[in-house]
């Protein structure tokens, strides 16, 4: 059984030590936070709570790391010299650099460090793996309400990194180039992006990512030569369209559009994902099998802070 901690407990932080708590190959040591009403929000019997995080860390074989992204750099290359294994939220550091220095620390100490790209996990997108091929299109859409919490962060490095680390990694090219347009809404930040990307193989990806809306979505659409296929993030649902016919129908006093399709709902094993990857993670430190993949791992991050500098946030 894995001793973890949990170094934050803010709304993801809580969630992490919530879902670890239920799990049989874990035995949640202790959580820390600088904020005592935090610590107050888990009730798991025989957990320990401390306001500093380093006392955590003798006690401790792994770390889930759910604080702000100013802090992430500190304490994740403390924890992983310490020979921790360590989950860490997403985005990983500020600096490219700094990402890379964590990712040398970890193969020094042959420890884990896995980046909290949670969507990975996501029952929906593990099925569309299974039926993409040569897509010449994908579009993206993630939009939300806005929250004080994030407001220190861009739009593309809250949101639209979930989606830029998807497409990196569901289609087998190197990006060639990229346009962006991006605004203030709702802070001092971007809060709405529009990203068009264009990858070697011709392949093209849209992504809209919005934290000024007063609805929340989370979707994707892939266009293929013989398929239209739409992922719901949310619901986990899948559905392939395929064969569609179109008609105009001219009336009297009206033009009607009909259109028609064979529609596939793809059965999805709906599991929690953040579940998955927290089991993902403490098997890795199980077996051994760390996997650390940071050119992979920092692609998305990489890509980020291209579009916050093409916007003029860097």
């Amino acid at each position: 059984m894995v001793k973890l901690g949990i170094i934050g407990l803010g709304r993801m932080g809580t969630y992490h030590a919530s879902v670890s708590a239920t799990l049989s190959s874990v035995k949640l040591i202790g959580i820390a936070d600088i904020n005592q009403e935090n610590l107050q929000k888990i009730k798991t019997p025989g957990v320990l709570s401390m306001t500093d995080y380093r006392e955590l860390l003798p006690l401790v074989d792994a770390v889930i790391i759910a604080l702000p992204t100013d802090l992430h750099y500190e304490v994740a290359k403390e924890a992983l010299k310490a020979g921790i294994h360590v989950l860490i939220e997403k985005p990983l550091t500020r600096t490219i650099a700094q990402a890379e220095e964590l990712f040398e620390i970890a193969a020094q100490k042959n420890v884990t460090l896995h980046v909290g790209h949670v969507e990975r996990f996501n029952g929906a997108l593990q099925e569309l793996k299974k039926v993409i091929q040569n897509p010449y299109l994908i579009e993206m859409q993630r939009v939300g309400p806005f929250s004080p919490r994030v407001a220190a962060d861009s739009v593309i490095l809250d949101l639209m990194i979930h989606d830029l680390d998807l497409v990196l990694n569901l289609v087998p090219s190197p990006l060639a180039q990229f346009n962006v347009i991006g605004t203030k809404i709702s802070s001092n930040n971007c809060d709405i992006a529009h990203v068009q990307l264009e990858f070697e193989n011709g392949t093209l990806a849209t992504i809209f990512s919005s934290r000024a809306s007063q609805i929340k979505n989370r979707s994707m659409a892939v266009h293929q030569e013989k398929e239209y296929i739409h992922l719901n993030f949310t619901t986990q649902d899948l559905a392939i369209h395929r064969g569609t016919s179109s008609s105009i129908q001219v009336g009297q006093d009206q033009l009607r559009y009909k259109q028609e399709a064979l529609i596939e709902h793809v059965f999805v094993y709906k599991d929690n994902p953040l579940k998955l990857e927290i089991e993902h993670f403490i098997n890795t430190v199980k077996t051994g099998a760390h996997s650390n993949k940071p050119v992979e791992d920092t692609a998305a991050l990489r890509l980020t802070f291209a579009i916050e500098e093409r916007l003029g946030l860097r």
